[in-house]
């Protein structure tokens, strides 16, 4: 919790008081008339450093929400602030925020810093970010129509194809890229005997998106297992992995084209193929 100046006098302290706060160590001085208890959550001290308060895929993150983006911190900040000396942090100028007034800690909303990450992170991640809020509850369905009003029209696009079964920012970008192609996909399905995969493209093809932030997770016994037993099925077994997912799209692309096109089993697997391939030269996968 950050607080001003002016609220801590009106609390009742006086600046004798605040000073000694300071000097024992019951008060963090953050910036000039800014305070924060001393346990106060570094992306907010960094936040109220650079003027403002935590915004855009700082908030985010800071929510849980999945957020593929550098470590920078964004602040929203004032419309008339300029950027103070010494500070990197990303500004988000905006007339709503008054962080003198209604206190230098606070945190933009869930609408709000959604909107504001529709203009920093690629297409595809953000929509990742926007179905991890959705999964969480952070986002209700009744507000995805606010959000709309923020973006840009490209933006408006993705927000149909919202999923909320969505569990990770990896499944959404690869349910997208196969929706793009023209494949039929499936989020989150039950097989019998294997248990709950991912995504299902084209009812054969068994798409796990194993993996966390900057490394891919090692084949466990577990994932052996359920590949042995997709394979059982007649399924083919694709585990793509971050590197690729975050890195190489167009490489995710031709392995799904690739896995539907050898299916025997997908009906008019040739055309399919042939379809998404043409599709696929003139797609933006970013």
């Amino acid at each position: 919790m950050t607080t001003t100046r002016r609220q801590l006098l009106e609390r009742g302290m006086t600046d004798r008081q605040i000073r000694a706060a300071v000097e024992h160590g019951q008060l963090r001085r953050l910036r000039v008339g800014h305070y924060a208890r001393p346990d106060v959550d570094s992306a907010v001290a960094a936040a109220v450093r650079a003027g403002g308060r935590l915004a855009c895929v700082s908030e985010l993150r800071a929510r849980g929400v999945w957020v593929l983006d550098s470590a920078q911190i964004h602040v929203e900040v004032p419309s008339n602030a300029s950027r103070l000396p010494g500070s990197r942090a990303r500004l988000h100028w905006s007339a709503d925020c008054v962080v003198d007034v209604a206190g230098a800690g606070d945190h933009v909303d869930v609408i709000a810093a959604l909107g504001q990450a529709s203009r920093c992170l690629r297409p595809l991640a953000w929509l990742a970010s926007v179905e991890s809020a959705r999964h969480q509850n952070l986002l209700a369905a009744s507000e995805i129509p606010m959000l709309r009003k923020r973006v840009s029209p490209r933006s408006r696009r993705l927000l149909n194809l919202v999923d909320a079964r969505a569990e990770s920012g990896l499944e959404t970008i690869v349910r997208v890229i196969a929706h793009e192609l023209g494949f039929r996909v499936r989020s989150q399905v039950w097989v019998s005997g294997v248990g709950r995969v991912d995504l299902i493209v084209e009812s054969w093809i068994a798409v796990e998106t194993d993996g966390t932030e900057f490394h891919d997770v090692s084949l466990s016994p577990r994932d052996r297992r359920r590949d042995a037993q997709l394979a059982a099925r007649g399924m083919t077994a694709l585990r793509p992995g971050y590197s690729l997912i975050v890195f190489d799209r167009d490489a995710v692309a031709r392995q799904l084209i690739g896995a539907v096109a050898a299916h025997r089993r997908v009906k008019g697997s040739g055309q399919l193929a042939a379809r998404a391939r043409k599709r696929l030269a003139g797609l933006d996968l970013s």
